[in-house]
């Protein structure tokens, strides 16, 4: 049965405005409304607009940003020498020019790689981007990040995450989220007033006091989510965020399971759709 939400803005005539919470700062040049009359949350763009440019880069960001998307999600590594960077996989063979475990190479030789001609020719010599660059160009487009911290950091590489959201004041706008729980609890020990988020797989499903743990958010996989569950979640003041969900027919899914904001590897083609859907 179709939510009350998605419910109302089909057989009402008029789409439901939601509520999209912006952060300040300019909107990109060319960039399309924040879509306030959607009857869906606004999407998550997974590692940038990761189908139209490399993923976890700044024309991925950049892409994302010129649609209109304004929550975007990118994953974090570190190297030998503890410096955060942009980067999905243990190793850099798939999406660079290189070869080998990221965490055993220096800074400098990350940024010598090539993390544009694996995606195309349009993208040659493009470079892996560090926390601190991805931080500082989509913070000062009134972007809000989503920040998956691959591995569990030490001691100080916890610091030096928090530390470069600290300096660019953008606590309010940077969730950070783990499949760890250790990870969650050292960074909310550290800095309690940053936003967090635990992930779960396919296979679990938590409580929503098993969530609010973690933060008031729910990074699920979209497989785990029905419209009882997400009910539950969102009744106890949970944001819930489905990932990752690419297809018309799991967007339409999430809609009629009033699940929240989607993640997805096509934020620009799910906010077509979505205007089409709540119109």
């Amino acid at each position: 049965m179709p939510s009350r939400r998605v419910t109302r803005a089909l057989l009402g005539g008029v789409p439901l405005a939601v509520a999209i919470t912006l952060c300040p700062g300019p909107v990109p040049a060319g960039a399309a409304d924040a879509d306030a009359a959607l009857c869906v949350a606004p999407p998550v763009a997974h590692r940038g607009a990761s189908t139209a440019a490399p993923e976890n880069t700044i024309p991925a960001f950049r892409a994302a940003l010129r649609a209109g998307v304004t929550q975007l999600d990118l994953d974090v590594r570190f190297t030998a020498s503890g410096v955060p960077v942009l980067m999905h996989d243990k190793r850099v063979n798939r999406t660079t020019d290189g070869t080998g475990r990221l965490s055993a190479m220096s800074l400098e030789q990350v940024r010598a790689l090539d993390a544009g001609s694996w995606f195309s020719s349009e993208f040659v010599g493009t470079r892996v981007p560090t926390l601190y660059q991805a931080l500082k160009f989509t913070g000062t487009r009134g972007a809000r990040l989503q920040v998956e911290l691959k591995v569990r950091p030490t001691d100080q590489q916890a610091d030096d995450v928090l530390n470069r959201i600290r300096w660019l004041g953008m606590l309010k706008r940077v969730r950070v989220i783990s499949f760890d729980e250790a990870t969650i609890d050292l960074l909310r020990a550290k800095e309690p007033a940053l936003q967090t988020a635990i992930i779960d797989r396919a296979s679990e499903a938590r409580s929503a006091d098993a969530v609010l743990r973690y933060g008031s958010t729910y990074v699920v996989n979209y497989w785990s989510v029905t419209a009882a569950r997400a009910e539950s979640w969102r009744a106890a003041g949970i944001e819930v965020r489905p990932w990752t969900v690419n297809t018309v027919k799991g967007w339409r899914r999430m809609a009629f399971d009033d699940a929240g904001p989607v993640i997805t590897n096509r934020p620009v083609a799910y906010l077509s759709w979505a205007r089409s859907f709540c119109s």
